[in-house]
């Protein structure tokens, strides 16, 4: 049995903050520099005995609903980082961070340890979604998770096991929405908490600290596997990896879409529905420099109303926390429309797909926000941070298409969206534009080459627009003979031709869930 516990937070909140709160640690790297202070404060530490005190007092205090565990008996941890061994069913295969307490020779009782996610500042982590993997085994009977404020004082939830949360495997994933506490009570978790404690005093907009705590059964018979790679000398141990604290851009998932202009056309990320936050799909590499490949999708141009502003989604490779350093963001991004070659009119490319390059802009005063982690289907990278792109277009610089050839027959287009780095920019973790379950037509695809009138294979030719043509290129599947599409959204600041539509609130002239998914929205902020 695999003894050990997957704790995952992830804090998912839109107000305006006195700190930082984002981070992500999931690495070995990223827990052992946890463990020493960092250069804003934050850091991991064991709990001492005088918190465990206050927390066990405060949740016996201020319980609001549930039944509370026995008492147990608290025991100093020791803390360390595991780098994951794949093949041990007993130990964790992922790096991670491990606590070890007691010693097999103490009488039998309820013993408990916790440490402690120290904030250097005081964040505000109101509107968050709080999640947590757990993997207890039989010998784990609870499982607390509380956070702190300023003045000292506290929340907190606590889990039996197995009444609670069951002995893993399989793990349990427990999710918690701040905004819903602490009118919900034990209810505000899923699964629904065995007790939960509420200071009224305690304010959510100044966390200082977050504490988890466990509690440990020691009885004839129950033997815990040895340590994780004798780090440790004790008795009994837990292990947590992936913790996240990220914060929401939108109402409840993070994905950020347009509803102040006018929807143009929309094909943006798809959210897991079991986990907010959680995006499906992996980043297409897509740089705008000799010898790499660019991205481009189908999309249909149903009016005349120019496009004004372009919104697109992405990573960078291996880049997993919730803000990018400068030194990672591109100098600008290449953004290019083209014209559509029908899937069969292209003999030796038989897959529809660009055809001439029409319109162009060299976007260098885009403004990013963080929308997710990704979900990569593929099962090759997991916890990429994901963010969306956007970008303001002058007047002079508004895309205008050409009139329908049949009124009732939109344009299909292609868009196409590339990093560009300086030269002598080092590049760690290129850029990639999301893929995203297939939406429109066809597959996205991977632009091998152009070719331009002088004979040039790259880059497009600015001065000759128009003339630039698709040379080579790949759709984007998977597996093989599934299309995938990428996530962006094409807005407009011009009123649509059905805007009288009755409930049509982002305006793209037809009433359908995420009509009714805005009207929601803006219900609960009414509220």
């Amino acid at each position: 049995m695999k003894n050990w516990l997957i704790v995952s937070i992830i804090c998912i909140f839109c107000s305006t903050l006195s700190a930082d709160p984002y981070f992500l640690l999931d690495s070995e790297m990223e827990w052992q520099e946890m463990l020493v202070p960092t250069s804003n404060g934050n850091f991991i530490r064991e709990a001492r005995p005088d918190e465990w005190e206050r927390f066990m007092q405060q949740r016996e205090m201020y319980l609001m609903e549930g039944e509370l565990p026995p008492p147990s008996i608290f025991l100093p941890p020791e803390l360390y980082v595991f780098p994951g061994k794949e093949g041990n069913p007993e130990w964790p295969d992922e790096a991670c961070l491990v606590m070890a307490w007691g010693e097999p020779t103490l009488p039998e009782n309820d013993y408990a340890s916790a440490w402690v996610f120290q904030y250097g500042e005081d964040p505000d982590l109101r509107n968050c979604t709080i999640k947590l993997t757990v993997h207890p085994p039989a010998a784990i009977v609870m499982v607390s998770f509380g956070l702190t404020d300023i003045n000292g004082n506290q929340c907190s939830w606590t889990w039996n096991n197995p009444a609670n949360i069951p002995t893993s495997p399989p793990p349990t994933t427990i999710t918690i929405n701040t905004s819903n506490v602490p009118a919900l009570g034990v209810n505000s978790s899923a699964p629904a908490a065995a007790a939960f404690a509420w200071n009224p005093a305690f304010d959510m907009s100044r966390v200082v600290s977050v504490f988890i705590n466990e509690t440990f059964h020691n009885a004839p018979g129950v033997f815990p596997p040895p340590v994780p790679g004798g780090g440790s000398t004790k008795f009994c141990w837990n292990a947590w990896d992936d913790m996240q604290i990220t914060p929401n851009n939108g109402g409840g998932g993070g994905i950020v879409v347009n509803t102040k202009s006018f929807i143009k056309y929309s094909q943006p990320p798809v959210e897991m529905q079991e986990q907010p936050g959680m995006i499906i799909g992996w980043d297409e590499p897509s740089v705008f420099f000799p010898g790499q490949i660019i991205m481009a999708d189908d999309w249909e141009c149903r009016d005349e109303r120019p496009v004004t502003d372009i919104h697109w989604w992405g990573s960078f490779l291996g880049w997993t926390q919730p803000t990018i350093p400068r030194f990672l963001l591109p100098k600008a991004f290449h953004i290019g429309i083209w014209t559509d070659v029908p899937k069969g009119a292209d003999l030796e490319f038989p897959f529809s797909h660009p055809g001439v390059l029409i319109w162009e802009n060299y976007c260098d005063n885009y403004v990013w926000n963080f929308a997710g982690y990704d979900k990569d289907p593929r099962g090759e990278m997991e916890n990429e941070a994901c963010f969306q792109f956007n970008q303001l277009l002058s007047q002079d610089e508004w895309f205008r298409q050409s009139p329908q050839a049949d009124p009732l027959v939109p344009n299909v287009y292609w868009l196409s969206i590339a990093a560009i780095y300086d030269p002598d920019q080092p590049v760690s973790h290129p850029w990639g534009w999301k893929t995203r379950e297939h939406f429109f037509n066809d597959d996205a695809v991977r632009i091998f080459g152009i070719i331009n009138p002088d004979g040039t294979f790259w880059p497009p030719n600015p001065l000759v627009v128009g003339q630039s043509k698709f040379a080579a290129g790949a759709p984007v599947e998977f597996p093989d003979g599934v299309s995938w599409d990428l996530a962006f959204e094409l807005t407009t600041n011009q009123r649509p031709p059905c805007h009288k539509l009755q409930g049509d609130l982002n305006h793209d002239c037809k009433v359908d869930l995420q009509d009714f998914a805005i009207l929601a929205s803006e219900w609960l902020m009414t509220e």
